[in-house]
């Protein structure tokens, strides 16, 4: 019977020391992430902190400083992704007006002057762009923002978008 709760003993006690050493090496790995998350949650930041690693509330911060609260701004994207809502949420009280990406350049042209908005923005610029985009690139009262993040950003002049007949 001693030989058999020995063995037993020796077991628990590798797999406790097996999972000790699993505890040190995840609290090595992430230190600095809990170092910063402490400090965030010491000041009542938690939702800030999951929010700004996210690419795209980055971009839509660095939107939010150069788009006035009174400018009106065409997001092209898909409704179903949801990131429309996220960054119609963070750009707020700014007029924000949703159009398909793959819109064709005489109606973007058109809603643009129409709706007098001031910036074009595209959440995915890394994507093939559609013929409205790519209208938008190559079109002079477009100006493209250099921002880092996943979408595209333009400055449009509405009074210099050619008027009339598009397609």
């Amino acid at each position: 019977m001693t030989t058999s709760r020995t063995w037993r003993h020796w077991l628990v006690r590798l797999i406790l020391g097996l999972w000790g050493l699993q505890i040190l090496w995840l609290v090595w790995h992430f230190a600095p992430e809990a170092g910063d998350l402490g400090r965030k949650l010491a000041q009542g930041q938690v939702g800030a902190a999951i929010r700004q690693e996210e690419p795209l509330y980055q971009w839509a911060g660095a939107l939010k400083t150069i788009i006035p609260p009174s400018a009106t701004y065409i997001f092209l994207d898909d409704y179903s992704t949801g990131k429309e809502i996220e960054v119609r949420y963070f750009m707020a009280p700014r007029r924000h007006i949703l159009l398909a990406p793959d819109i064709p350049a005489g109606f973007l042209f058109y809603a643009l002057h129409q709706e007098d908005a001031a910036f074009l923005l595209i959440r995915e610029g890394h994507k093939p762009l559609g013929p409205g985009a790519q209208a938008a690139l190559h079109a002079p009262p477009f100006h493209q923002l250099n921002l880092p993040g996943p979408g595209l950003a333009f400055r449009v002049d509405p009074r210099r978008l050619p008027w009339g007949f598009y397609d």
